[in-house]
């Protein structure tokens, strides 16, 4: 009964984002979206698709700054995933999200005098993809279809596809200038 709920729910929110965004927001129905997610389309180059039958748990933001954020078919967001998209995210179907996830297309060049101007790079994660709770996947990571990302894992580069991926932990400590 709370699924068939949160679909209808869901439902009405998507017609929102339609008309708020007209071409810029695409998602079809069925959905089931938890309480609390927000998708946030700011500037008019904005886009994101959605693919067919996403769930979501609570608090999930979606948020897209003049990118292109795509997500596939039947993927599954639990509590607080965070995607936040300046250039490019792109996610295959079938993709599974752990708690606490982060996903960013950008950070800043904190060396840069006068303000931390963003630095971006494309982000694509491949079908079939598990990424365990509290993963960070920052700018420029290519994760191949089949993967698994373990949990508290931060990812920076290229994941093949049908691997483990794991870091085993060392503190590192180092000045900031230079």
């Amino acid at each position: 009964m709370e699924i068939a709920i949160r679909a209808i729910f869901t439902t009405f929110k998507i017609i929102g984002h339609k008309l708020l965004h007209g071409r810029r927001f695409a998602a079809p129905f069925p959905q089931s979206w938890g309480r609390g997610v927000r998708v946030h389309l700011d500037g008019a180059g904005s886009r994101l698709r959605i693919g067919q039958r996403c769930v979501t748990r609570e608090n999930v933001i979606l948020r897209v700054q003049n990118g292109d954020l795509e997500i596939g078919d039947k993927c599954f967001f639990n509590a607080n995933v965070s995607i936040t998209c300046l250039d490019k995210i792109e996610i295959g179907s079938g993709c599974q999200f752990g708690n606490n996830v982060v996903i960013i297309d950008h950070d800043h060049d904190y060396k840069k005098e006068g303000g931390a101007p963003l630095v971006s790079a494309p982000v694509i994660i491949g079908r079939n993809v598990w990424v365990g709770a509290n993963v960070v996947i920052l700018r420029g990571s290519v994760i191949g279809d089949g993967a698994v990302i373990a949990a508290g894992s931060v990812v920076k580069g290229e994941v093949p596809e049908d691997t483990l991926f794991y870091q085993k932990r060392e503190n590192v400590i180092k000045p900031i200038s230079g």
